[in-house]
């Protein structure tokens, strides 16, 4: 038997050829993760470009509106001022104008020249004291006498939760 020599330049060629390939797509999976890394930063990026633009685009709305709406109150004020100042709503119609039905029939805003807030209406018992009950100029009531109280107050209307309770009654 013959003994071959071996040839270690080709064996280490070899090897250096599978390591190589193995290094290669190692590097192939670096560089497709450092894509996907600043994709990613790209993205957020946009995104929040993005909604700053919206957040500007909803800004920029509401301030058109609120725009359209004092203009739309301009009209109203205007409009309630040429008609109380003596023109109909036929007559501004007649020259061109535009006159909505909702500011003739609408209610005039309550004037805030006073400052005086409108008494609420109060709803209760009427008061039952005679001129003979009251206290004449020169008297004062007795300030140690309690007022009379009734101890049993409505004693014909049942409360609603026993008119409730005897209807049902009623209905069986």
């Amino acid at each position: 038997m013959t003994v071959t020599p071996l040839d270690k330049d080709a064996i280490r060629a070899a090897a250096e050829a599978a390591i190589n390939e193995r290094i290669a797509k190692v590097e192939a999976i670096t560089d497709a993760q450092q894509k996907v890394v600043e994709a990613e930063a790209d993205d957020a990026k946009a995104r929040a470009a993005a909604d700053a633009a919206i957040k500007e685009a909803q800004a920029a709305k509401r301030s058109s509106s609120k725009s359209v709406e004092k203009a739309k109150d301009a009209v109203t004020a205007a409009l309630r001022a040429a008609l109380d100042g003596g023109w109909t709503a036929q007559q501004l119609r007649e020259m061109g104008l535009t006159v909505p039905t909702s500011v003739i029939a609408s209610p005039k805003p309550a004037s805030t020249g006073s400052g005086r807030k409108k008494r609420p209406v109060r709803i209760g018992v009427a008061s039952t004291a005679t001129d003979s009950d009251k206290p004449s100029s020169g008297e004062s009531p007795d300030a140690a006498t309690p007022p009379h109280t009734d101890p049993a107050p409505n004693s014909e209307t049942p409360p609603a939760a026993q008119e409730f309770a005897s209807a049902g009654q009623g209905a069986q």
